[in-house]
């Protein structure tokens, strides 16, 4: 286990992890809520 920690691939992978967690943090969107749709479209499709 000792030999694993100090493994070059092990702080690799975990490091590429690390960078992916702080790329979605920093992506994600203040507001990422759905748009909801327009109650109107349904009656221009209607209309039809």
């Amino acid at each position: 286990m000792r030999k694993m920690f100090k493994s070059g691939f092990f702080w690799q992978f975990v490091g590429g992890f690390a960078i992916g967690a702080v790329g979605v943090v920093t992506l994600q969107p203040a507001s990422a809520q759905p748009v909801p749709p327009l109650p109107a479209a349904s009656a221009i499709v209607a209309a039809r």
